[in-house]
């Protein structure tokens, strides 16, 4: 189980791991979120200032143990952010704890010294068993200056006792600060065949004084859990989870007594808390400008209609901010009923053009068809009466040197051409126009042999071919006969 639990302190760390990223700024070089194995959430995004602190802290080791130029491995080990490992090159592993939910591994013999980080707990027995924890914090400000690790021994009963780390250095036997005697830890006395041939001075652990029970403050398990419940709140990104933990840690820092160091923890977290509300806040009130200022320019609002109504559900959302959201829905909703009402009335209009210019084009087609059909109809129908204006002609001069008349039948009959019988009346005037038009204007037309019998018909068709030719005729039918009569006889005398 220990092992198994140390198993990735112990794995070396990779090719070009932090180590060699060491002129970088650090909080250019903190881990992404996702890059562990572990299925326990990173939590270092959530922390504020201190979201690189295992960072720091591994830089600062590095360099602390560098400048007594000792050699080490450095790793994070998963989850990211709960240790720091720096493997020695003679086989120890020196641990700094970091996780503030679970104590180390104590008795774990691949462990060769543990250092504990801000906030980590340490039982009163094992305290007392061990007489010493090396502790370490970090102090400076990320927004004044680089954050930098001071180290703290911490005894039974005592308020632990802070200084540089520059003040540990790290011998055969242990850990030892400069001002006092070499520690010796429980594992050393028995492992060490050497401790026994030196001086009784310098195996003697650093004399302690004892605390009653009485002095020692009981336990308090609930403080990690509270802080953790807070960053759990602040990853899953819970307005109401964080305030509840924020109203925890407030109980916790005003009913139950805390040492400085835990006082300081707490506040932390809850200042840590406070700042992630007041960033919601102004993302609120950021996410609603950018949408009345979208909306007011027409432009799509995408996903922040739903962020900001994400936002208005938070228990201290403003009733202003909330009835802004409401406002602006109404507003995208009425500005998107406008459109698809003048999507619609344009998409109708075009429908409409549309069919008229097809009505348009349908009538032209005809009309354009039509003027072609009659065209071509014409053109054939003139052909066909040509070709019938020497027969009738030449019938025509026939019964006139025979001194005779001609009706359409006979005239078909005689000349042979066909579908003489069968012509309209039109026909019949176009013809006869044809055959007259070489007559001279003193002689009578030929078409006084077809239509000189004198009825209505007869009679309205030389009317029309007299108009046609220019030729003037009778007003009375009673005149036109007796005309028609006289150029009959005229023609007769010409061609006898």
């Amino acid at each position: 189980m220990v092992r198994q639990q140390l198993a990735g302190w112990m794995r070396p760390p990779p090719h070009n791991a932090a180590l060699h990223r060491q002129d970088l700024p650090l909080h250019h070089v903190a881990d992404p979120h996702g890059s562990s194995d572990s299925s326990l959430p990173c939590t270092r995004r959530l922390r504020g200032k201190e979201d690189a602190d295992h960072l720091f802290i591994k830089a600062d080791i590095a360099r602390w143990l560098r400048e007594q130029n000792i050699e080490a491995d450095l790793a994070l080990p998963d989850p990211l952010g709960s240790a720091v490992t720096a493997r020695l090159t003679d086989g120890r592993l020196l641990v700094v704890h970091l996780d503030t939910g679970r104590a180390p591994v104590w008795d774990d013999e691949e462990v060769w010294e543990h250092i504990l980080g801000p906030g980590c707990p340490i039982s009163e027995d094992v305290l007392a068993r061990r007489g010493y924890v090396y502790r370490i914090r970090m102090a400076g400000r990320s927004d004044r200056g680089r954050r930098y690790v001071v180290a703290g021994v911490e005894r039974a009963g005592v308020h632990t006792r802070w200084f540089e780390l520059a003040n540990l250095s790290v011998s055969a036997d242990g850990i030892n600060t400069v001002d006092e005697p070499p520690a010796v830890t429980p594992s050393s006395v028995s492992a060490s065949p050497a401790a026994a041939e030196r001086p009784a001075l310098e195996r003697q652990p650093v004399a302690t004084p004892v605390a009653s029970a009485a002095e020692v403050p009981a336990p308090r398990e609930v403080r990690p859990s509270t802080v953790r419940r807070l960053d759990s709140a602040l990853y899953e990104e819970s307005p109401a989870h964080v305030k509840a933990a924020m109203l925890s840690l407030e109980n916790v820092i005003a009913y139950q007594e805390l040492d400085a160091d835990e006082l300081a923890a707490l506040r932390a977290a809850h200042a840590r808390g406070q700042r992630w509300l007041d960033m919601r806040a102004r993302q609120r009130r950021i996410v609603i400008d950018q949408l009345q200022e979208s909306v007011d320019a027409g432009r799509d609002p995408g996903g922040l209609v739903r962020q900001a109504w994400d936002l208005v559900r938070d228990e201290d959302a403003a009733n202003d901010d909330k009835a802004r959201v409401v406002a602006i829905q109404c507003q995208i909703q009425r500005v998107e009923k406008e459109r698809l009402e003048t999507k619609k009335r344009k998409k109708a209009e075009a429908d409409r053009a549309a069919r008229e210019a097809m009505q348009r084009a349908a009538y032209e087609h005809r009309v354009c068809l039509g003027q072609k059909t009659a065209r071509k109809e014409s053109l054939a129908r003139t052909a066909q009466l040509q070709a019938l204006v020497q027969s009738v002609r030449g019938g025509l001069k026939k019964a006139a040197g025979a001194g005779e008349m001609r009706t359409w039948s006979t005239l078909q009959h005689k000349t042979g051409a066909r579908g003489l019988k069968s012509l309209s009346y039109e026909d019949r005037v176009d013809l006869l126009v044809m055959v007259g038009q070489k007559t001279p204007d003193d002689e009578p037309l030929w078409s006084v042999l077809l239509i000189a019998h004198g009825d209505q018909d007869a009679l309205a068709m030389h009317r029309a071919v007299s108009a046609r030719l220019g030729r003037q005729v009778a007003e009375t039918d009673i005149e036109l006969i007796a005309q028609l009569t006289a150029e009959r006889a005229e023609l007769h005398r010409l061609h006898q």
